[in-house]
């Protein structure tokens, strides 16, 4: 048998194999952003806080409730798109929010570069040194309570990796920092505004 034609017999073989295996996997769960499963009443710190179960990655045991942080996966609705944001819950004694950081620490760490403007927000890029290093501060200007993002440049701009983080209060007691990428930044007001929503959520037990 011609060796050329026995080896693309055993390519078209070897891709059906694949396409077979492919077919028998279950298809992965379609995620229903606005499902919101029971709360579970938890302590971070000082501060109670009621966490839909379907939030939660972290690993928990079922009577624990006072807590040091806290990982979840929150889903939002982004375009044609669910996104699951990692965002982690700590006491807010151990963060600021970065609107607060805006107008007390970035604005004079401001480089020299001139201010970049994109989809309503102001983009900054930051001195390097004193910690930072190829970053960039992106801020909604009008808001008293602003969005405001801080992202380090990312390794490869087509992949979408968490590389940006805000950090916003939950209540006075608990604080939520918020991981996400860059890509999400012309979306940033349907963004902001369904994470502003869902942190709301977990201020109330029902």
């Amino acid at each position: 048998m011609n060796t050329l034609f026995l080896m693309a017999l055993l390519s078209i073989i070897g891709l059906g194999i694949i396409y077979a295996i492919e077919a028998l996997k279950p298809e992965k769960a379609t995620i229903d952003p606005n499902y919101v499963a029971e709360k579970r009443a938890l302590t971070l710190g000082f501060g109670e806080i009621f966490v839909p179960q379907n939030w939660i990655a972290s690993s928990i045991d079922d009577e624990q409730r006072a807590l040091e942080n806290l990982s979840l996966l929150i889903p939002v609705q982004l375009q044609d798109q669910v996104a699951e944001v990692p965002v982690d819950l700590v006491p807010a004694s151990r963060t600021t929010p970065s609107a607060y950081l805006l107008d007390a620490l970035y604005i004079h760490r401001f480089s020299s570069d001139p201010a970049q403007y994109a989809h309503g927000l102001v983009g900054r890029t930051l001195k390097d040194g004193e910690g930072y290093e190829n970053e960039s501060v992106w801020y909604d200007p009008l808001r008293p309570q602003p969005f405001v993002a801080k992202c380090v440049a990312p390794l490869d701009e087509t992949v979408q990796t968490p590389n940006c983080l805000e950090t916003k209060l939950v209540t006075k007691r608990v604080a939520a920092v918020i991981k996400f990428p860059e890509q999400y930044l012309p979306q940033w007001k349907a963004f902001d505004a369904q994470m502003r929503a869902k942190l709301e959520l977990m201020t109330k037990a029902d």
